[in-house]
């Protein structure tokens, strides 16, 4: 088999599709639910993605060179398997949809707030033709090469904000809100499950994981939390609890606030931008997985066909879901999140206590 892809540019795929709704949603959703320690939040959110993270390198070990779809198949027979497949594809379909009203209400609200939403949807969709038409490895090698250079420019903003951090705005933190704050941890857990994207392209890394892979692995998973609690933090501390939870966009407004050296201003700006780039990433890795599901649902084997009907239901779909900020939080918040936790979690763990079950190792043909 030829690897198309490596676990460090998978690893670094999740990371980058992880910053949009780290700084858009995540520190929203903390303040809402647990008010000033809503930053502890990221630590309780670490005991369930370290088992998440368990849980997929046992699967990947366990069925060496399978992706998802296999390994269900191994498991339970085929129509195990096309069954969870569809219940995937209607939750990607569902995430499409959340993904592009978030994108176009980001723009709306940063910097073209006069321009029509359906504008910022056919604009993104087209270029998610285009990049698909590149292929899966242009894809993932452009989050390789962007990450850096955005968590560098991230870096340089919290430095510049060191003095703008308020302490009273952090402590002190009661014991009675603890409870709340483990709460808050699903929407964390909303974020950091997208972990399982590995699965449906664990075909394409390699019959077997390395020590340096496995490494990588649990790397992308700590960074994660800590990329949130430090975000979150700097929000709080700069913005504060009271104000986040009633912004869409909260860091962008903490970033506002910063200045370099009190000469260069404006740095909002490069946050919209990165955020934009991560969820055009996002939607590109999802179309790529929704049309790998449809073809291990249906046996399809060409499947270039397929955007343009997809785009035409997610695109009116879309519209469905949200047309106002108001709108897409309520969905986010009672639908989305809880939705992720059932796919991202619930299903994978399925797959590892099946998987410990029958304790059957395989390897693919090659």
């Amino acid at each position: 088999m030829n690897k198309l892809i490596t676990m460090r540019q998978v690893v670094f795929m999740y990371l980058f599709i992880s910053l949009s709704p780290v700084l858009r949603q995540v520190p929203t959703a903390l303040a809402k639910q647990a008010g000033r320690s809503g930053y502890l939040s990221p630590f309780w959110s670490l005991m369930v993605i370290v088992p998440l993270s368990a849980i997929i390198l046992l699967l990947i070990r366990s069925y060496p060179g399978l992706n998802l779809y296999e390994i269900m198949v191994y498991m339970g027979g085929k129509i195990f398997a096309k069954t969870f497949i569809f219940l995937y594809i209607i939750w990607i379909i569902l995430f499409l949809s959340a993904k592009i009203n978030a994108y176009s209400l980001t723009l709306q609200f940063t910097l073209m707030p006069k321009t029509r939403s359906d504008f910022f949807m056919l604009v993104i969709l087209l270029l998610v033709y285009y990049a698909l038409l590149r292929g899966s490895k242009t894809i993932f090698r452009f989050s390789e090469l962007a990450l850096g250079p955005i968590f560098l420019l991230i870096a340089i903003f919290l430095l510049c904000a060191l003095s703008r951090l308020r302490t009273d705005y952090l402590l002190p933190v009661s014991t009675i809100n603890l409870p709340s704050t483990i709460k808050a941890s699903k929407d964390i857990l909303a974020v950091g499950g997208n972990l399982i994207l590995i699965l449906f392209f664990s075909d394409k890394i390699g019959i077997s994981l390395t020590k340096k892979q496995i490494r990588k692995f649990w790397l992308g998973s700590i960074v994660f939390v800590i990329f949130t609690f430090v975000i979150t933090i700097f929000t709080f501390g700069i913005t504060g609890a009271n104000l986040t939870k009633n912004l869409p966009f909260p860091f962008y407004i903490t970033v506002k606030s910063i200045s370099f050296f009190n000469i260069f201003e404006r740095f909002e700006v490069i946050v919209t931008i990165m955020c934009v780039l991560s969820d055009f990433i996002t939607i590109c890795i999802m179309f790529l997985i929704l049309l790998r599901l449809i073809d291990w649902l249906f046996d399809i084997e060409e499947r270039g066909f397929l955007f343009l009907p997809l785009g035409i239901i997610i695109y009116y779909l879309t519209y469905y879901i949200s047309t106002t900020q108001f709108e897409y939080n309520f969905i986010y918040e009672n639908l989305i999140v809880n939705v992720n936790l059932v796919f991202q979690y619930i299903i994978p763990m399925i797959l590892g206590l099946l998987s410990l079950l029958k304790h059957k190792n395989v390897k693919k043909q090659f």
